[in-house]
């Protein structure tokens, strides 16, 4: 016999199947669509008259379940014989072969409701003055929720954020439609400062006299905001955000403060900040880069890996080698239990690579690493003469994804925003890589000239592109509106530059507005840029240098592109059926 009962599951509502273990039940539930739930301990399937219908033809004997939205009296539980009720404590998580019930993490509670809601809301500990709360995604429920003043959405946590306040708490239960899902332990303050998430203070640094010495409430949604702006770092030692002493970050932390309702005490003496504080850019880069290697490199590690970053940066490559170079090098490390690289043979680095290509990853990776290692062992271990006696890794040949002008053009006039629609026209005109787009400076842009001059783009290389004729209009307008910025596209925080992510959602956005099936991210504007001159004529080599790219072979790939070239290629089975069909009407 099995048992069924109506359930929430996955934003619908479902019909549970609870059964003894047995493998021909198994396979029978199998045939009926049936899915596994690891929330619920069961097998679903959709409610519908249909599947009822289908499930009472392969089971003789059903015994229906109460319904669990009648809110009227406890839901009916399985009976203890049809689930097993297992040791909750053993920590074994559930499987559809040995059902047994979730384990509950010391970490998170269930809260206990009913309804729609049952065994869905999940109250995480406190972070701060907030619930933390776990909610499944329902879109209507979502807007609304984030539209009451004092929720907010943590992607970390994937929880909603509520200011521990009688008032928030009301609104949400009331939206909810239960009662006492949020603990009572709120803030009992005054209608001014209900929203208050209490002092950011700003002192002098006495290590660094360069920079501020930030103290931050515990409060998830201010820490993030502090964490984006540029050159900010936390100090262990002082308990401290460390921050440029530049006088956009106290515009920003002033924004900041307005923007949260929280209260900003600066206790820096009068000259304090200076403009000429602000870090240099390449300096950032290589910082955060430089914390994040560090953060994952194991003790036993450090020497090695330590070295190697010390060449890198004397030799002056680019922050993004550093981080491939050394993240590779450190997978290599780890797979041989952190030995002294001097102690390896060639032999094990091709063991590594065979091993690599088999867990299925690509080409690229490998000759990643194998360039790596190569750095390592000529100028760390100081073997000028080594290498590794392997061809190296065939890479798989893609062709990138390429617009056609109307397509092109659809995307830019789906843009409403001024700003959003400039950047994507800069990105296609000259052929820009997303990072050149957002880095952008007024003072690269040389409108008498036509021309842009992009400064250590890839490759720690200049290159002058063209400004096309068509947008430097557009372009001197925009310039008025933004006076005394620094960056073109300037983020949303004073003295920032734009942030790549929010470029890429731009023309996500405007490629669905479009309606285009194609995928198109920020980087196929500057393929198409590449093919649409091919196919005008343009000379390959003047395409080479526009794109920056250092071999001719990969400005080559754009031949295989255009539409042009193909155009006059005739397929021979075109030409033997054109033949045959002047050969019929000459007959």
């Amino acid at each position: 016999m099995i048992q069924i009962k109506k359930i929430f599951h996955r934003g619908d509502y479902r019909i549970a199947i609870y059964f003894p273990i047995d493998a021909g039940l198994k396979k029978k539930v199998r045939q009926a669509g049936a899915v596994w739930s690891q929330t619920h301990c069961c097998w679903y399937v959709a409610y519908s008259k249909e599947k009822y219908n289908e499930l009472q033809v392969i089971f003789p004997e059903i015994k229906v379940l109460k319904d669990e939205t009648d809110t009227s009296q406890t839901p009916a539980d399985p009976d203890p014989a049809i689930i097993p009720p297992g040791n909750i404590a053993s920590g074994i998580l559930p499987d559809p072969d040995n059902p047994l019930p979730p384990a509950v993490s010391h970490e998170t509670a269930t809260v206990p409701v009913y309804g729609n809601w049952e065994g869905k809301l999940k109250l995480h500990s406190d972070i701060g003055k907030y619930w933390v709360l776990g909610i499944p995604y329902i879109e209507k429920t979502s807007k609304a929720l984030l539209s009451i003043k004092g929720v907010y959405w943590n992607k970390k946590e994937s929880a909603y954020l509520i200011i521990r306040h009688i008032t928030v708490k009301t609104k949400v239960e009331a939206l909810l439609g239960i009662s006492n899902v949020l603990p009572a332990n709120y803030y009992k303050s005054t209608e001014e400062d209900q929203y208050s998430t209490g002092e950011m203070i700003a002192g002098i640094h006495t290590t660094d006299k360069k920079t501020i010495k930030l103290t931050v409430p515990a409060v998830a949604s201010l820490i993030q905001q502090v964490k984006r702006w540029q050159g900010v770092r936390f100090s262990k030692t002082d308990n401290a955000y460390i921050l440029p002493a530049t006088p956009d970050i106290l515009i920003n932390l002033a924004t900041l403060a307005a923007q949260t309702g929280t209260r900003l005490v600066n206790q820096l003496p009068k000259g304090y900040v200076r403009k000429e504080y602000a870090p240099n850019r390449k300096k950032i880069k290589f910082t955060i880069v430089l914390d994040n290697l560090q953060k994952k490199t194991p003790v036993q590690a450090q020497t090695y890996v330590n070295a190697m970053m010390d060449y890198l940066m004397a030799l002056n490559y680019s922050a993004s080698t550093l981080r491939n170079y050394t993240d590779a090098f450190l997978n290599f490390l780890h797979q041989h239990q952190y030995k002294n690289p001097d102690d390896l043979t060639a032999v094990d680095i091709v063991k590594h690579l065979a091993k690599m290509m088999y867990n299925g990853l690509s080409a690229s990776t490998a000759d990643t690493l194998i360039n790596a290692l190569m750095f390592y062992y000529r100028n760390v271990l100081k073997r000028e003469n080594f290498e590794i006696v392997l061809p190296r890794p065939k890479k798989e040949k893609k062709l990138p994804g390429v617009l056609t002008m109307a397509e092109c053009f659809s995307i830019f006039n789906a843009i409403k925003n001024p700003k959003h629609r400039l950047l994507l026209l800069l990105g296609y005109g000259a052929g820009l890589r997303l990072d050149e787009i957002v880095n952008l400076q007024w003072g690269d842009i040389l409108m008498a000239e036509f021309k842009i001059h992009l400064k250590a783009a890839k490759g720690n290389k200049d290159r002058i592109v063209m400004l096309p004729f068509s947008i430097v209009s557009y372009l001197e307008n925009y310039k008025q509106l933004h006076e005394g910025t620094t960056w073109v596209f300037e983020g949303q925080y004073a003295g920032e530059a734009y942030s790549p992510r929010t470029v890429q959602q731009v023309m996500h956005n405007a490629v669905i507005k479009a309606g285009l099936e194609k995928k198109a991210s920020v980087h196929t504007l500057r393929h198409s840029f590449a093919t649409h001159l091919l196919e005008a004529g343009t000379d390959i080599r003047y395409i080479q240098g526009l794109l920056g790219h250092s071999s001719i072979s990969t400005t080559t790939i754009y031949t295989h592109l255009t539409n042009t070239a193909v155009k006059k290629v005739q397929s021979p089975l075109d030409n033997m059926m054109n033949k045959i069909n002047d050969k019929r009407k000459l007959e």
